[in-house]
């Protein structure tokens, strides 16, 4: 009796399913544009320093110094005149007085070097409900280093960024995340459907997108009392402009859904007994799924944008809480602007933000459908 050898067949030999090949298609077309792969990068790196802002903040963004109010910033150097250093320093600054206009001025001490410090401790912070003083870089013997200057109630700039972008990105994503979930949850039901169902939806959506949401929403922060939490300032931010913002994503949605209920495969499935349910998720939310990501990464800009022009008006994020955009409030005075140009620095921050974030939605557009010839 002959014997029979059976091999066990690699797993990396094993045929890809189509959602597989679908997704290493996707990538690898992406992977092509590389600003849009630089780009993603950047938003990881973001994200990670948005997370993490108070490891990598190297002052309270809360405390306020009455000495070092509109600091100017200081520059790190790795030159001086002894030659130079390995390590990076800063030059502290002196205060004097303009014998004229009597206002204080800051002068450098290039003759005092305060040296950088990695991986030191430094004021304490909670994450997780756990309490840390690590840092990523501090200097040496608890001095203040202020890399992009102070406010005007002796701020760290940089800190108050860090933290900011955090609270301006939390923002945009759960605005984003509440308009992709309404909104393709609407657009396929609408589409699916079809018939009065869809009249109906239709008129609903059509009035969404003719309400004035920007009055809706400053009508809303005006009756609010004073005493109102910034907490819910922020919640309220969100679920306005959240509920608001998605009717143009289910518009989308409900056309490529209106297509996809009249292939084959729907009808097969339709015929097959299938449930209303199972053909939505297993059919046609996958088909849908590529546009929603991309529209969501062009969301995600927008509700930056607004975040910092409301925020500037003075009708967004309320202090303690810190975002982008009031940040800028602080730099809405021509004559602040004019003396302390640093506290613009927040701007280049939300022009990278919008910027990879377009980029990357560009790339991804072009990557969802692998076939296309380009």
């Amino acid at each position: 009796m002959q014997s029979e050898i059976i091999l066990e067949q690699d797993p990396r030999e094993r045929p890809k399913s189509n959602d597989e090949r679908y997704l290493a298609l996707v990538w690898r077309r992406f992977k092509r544009n590389k600003l849009a792969l630089v780009s993603m990068w950047l938003i990881l790196a973001m994200l990670i320093l948005a997370i993490f802002a108070s490891f990598f903040a190297p002052q309270d963004p809360a405390q306020r110094s009455n000495e070092d109010v509109y600091l100017p910033p200081q520059g790190i150097h790795f030159f001086s005149d002894d030659g130079f250093s390995v390590r990076p320093f800063v030059y502290p600054y002196e205060t004097t007085f303009d014998p004229e206009t009597f206002e204080p001025k800051y002068v450098q001490n290039t003759e005092k070097k305060v040296y950088l410090q990695f991986f030191s401790e430094g004021w304490e912070y909670s994450f997780l409900g756990m309490t840390f003083n690590t840092h990523l870089f501090t200097a040496q013997d608890n001095q203040n280093i202020y890399i992009l200057g102070t406010d005007g109630m002796g701020r760290d700039e940089l800190s108050r960024i860090f933290h900011g972008m955090g609270v301006t990105l939390l923002m945009a994503g759960l605005i984003t995340s509440i308009c992709v979930i309404v909104g393709s949850l609407v657009g396929i039901t609408s589409g699916y459907l079809g018939g009065k169902a869809d009249l109906w939806i239709q008129r609903v959506v059509e009035l969404m997108l003719a309400f004035p949401e920007l009055p809706l929403y400053l009508s809303v922060i005006a009756i609010l009392p004073k005493t109102v939490s910034p907490q819910t300032t922020f919640v309220l931010f969100v679920l306005l402009l959240g509920c608001l913002k998605w009717a143009q994503l289910a518009r989308e949605v409900r056309g490529k859904a209106l297509v996809l209920r009249e292939m084959d495969y729907v009808k097969s499935a339709i015929a097959a007994g299938a449930s209303d349910g199972r053909i939505v998720v297993h059919h046609i939310l996958p088909n849908v799924l590529s546009h929603v990501i991309v529209v969501a990464t062009g969301m995600i800009p927008t509700f930056i944008l607004t975040e910092s022009f409301l925020s500037f008006l003075g009708v967004g994020i309320r202090p303690p809480m810190i975002s982008l955009g009031l940040l800028l409030n602080a730099a809405r005075d021509y004559q602040v602007l004019g003396s302390y140009p640093w506290l613009l620095a927040p701007v280049g921050f939300i022009l990278v933000s919008v910027l990879v974030f377009n980029a990357a939605g560009d790339g991804l557009r072009d990557a969802v459908d692998p076939y296309s010839g380009r």
